[in-house]
């Protein structure tokens, strides 16, 4: 809001859009890319995504192009989308039936954490280092994340 001066409804919209991206990607996409792809390379396409998604959306921050913005909300909402299907489906094959309840209880509640946490932390990042800052910070945290994906292993019950 601050760089654009969008309105309210504008927003709105483009939350709209998401949301819709949101339902196409996990109802056309992800059925066809579960027959080509593990649930890990997903994840890591999901990553990825969204990391070019923040570099669009901080490019935008510093050169005030609101298209930048749009393609970056567009390609992070896409990685954000199939994304969490396949890091579920990672969770649940890691542990056994009688242990799902407990791993996916315990992911959301990790989530969750991090939902009320990280726009806290986000917003003095904005506050304290400017408009593009946070997506570096997300951009760092998606690659470490990546790392650990990449690097570790679980046994498929």
């Amino acid at each position: 809001m601050d760089t654009f001066s969008w309105k309210p409804a504008l927003i709105g919209l483009m939350f709209s859009i998401l949301g819709f991206q949101d339902i196409v990607s996990q109802s056309f996409i992800m059925p066809k890319l579960l027959i080509k792809l593990s649930d890990k390379q997903i994840a890591i396409l999901g990553m990825v995504s969204e990391i070019i998604g923040y570099s669009f959306i901080a490019a935008s921050a510093v050169f005030s192009l609101s298209p930048l913005l749009i393609v970056g909300m567009l390609m992070f909402g896409f990685g954000d989308s199939i994304f969490g299907p396949s890091f579920n489906g990672m969770l649940s094959k890691s542990v056994s039936s009688n242990e799902q309840g407990r791993i996916q209880g315990g992911s959301q509640s990790i989530q969750a954490l991090a939902r009320m946490i990280g726009p806290i932390i986000g917003g003095q990042i904005y506050v304290s280092l400017g408009h593009a800052a946070p997506t570096f910070m997300g951009m760092i945290l998606i690659v470490a994340a990546i790392a650990v994906l990449y690097k570790g292993t679980y046994e498929t019950v």
